[in-house]
């Protein structure tokens, strides 16, 4: 059955998306570069902010006026606060931002059991959760409050993989 809250766009239908500043975590690859890429190819006015731990590949076709790039522990509050502000601080504001970071399960984290030197149960591995969920729960609280300060319509795009 398909997903009938999916939007599917391209460029084309995105012709008056100008004048805007963007910020992507994990914008560095895939989907997130794909995007950062996409939002600077629609109008030389559009400004990208990529935040994510490694930079950008060096081919990226982004000129460097309209591109910051900070780097971020997607996990750590005050990285993230500081990105924004960054953003905010070359480029006046900040109109859009994709939670795109994100990472896949590792391995079988709750039903195989793996212990310590003591022989005692290990802390489940959690990475998942602090990345895909309160982080980007906390990239979601930050876009609002900047979106805010703009006094007019923002966009928040939570991105969705299967």
């Amino acid at each position: 059955m398909p997903d009938t809250n999916l939007i599917h766009t391209s460029p084309a239908q995105l012709k008056n998306f100008r004048n805007k500043t963007v910020l992507i975590t994990g914008g560095s690859s895939g989907i997130g570069l794909a995007t950062a890429q996409m939002v600077a190819s629609l109008s030389d006015t559009n400004n990208v902010i990529i935040v994510d731990r490694s930079p950008p590949p060096a081919t990226i076709s982004i000129p460097s006026p309209r591109l910051l790039f900070q780097k971020c522990e997607i996990t750590n509050w005050v990285q993230q606060r500081a990105a924004f502000a960054a953003g905010v601080k070359k480029f006046g504001r900040i109109d859009a931002v994709f939670v795109n970071a994100g990472i896949a399960e590792y391995g079988d984290q709750f039903f195989k059991e793996e212990f310590d030197a003591d022989g005692l149960l290990k802390e489940p591995d959690r990475r998942c959760l602090d990345i895909d969920m309160n982080a980007a729960c906390d990239t979601v609280k930050l876009a609002i409050h900047h979106l805010r300060k703009n006094g007019k319509e923002g966009t928040l795009i939570l991105m969705k993989f299967q």
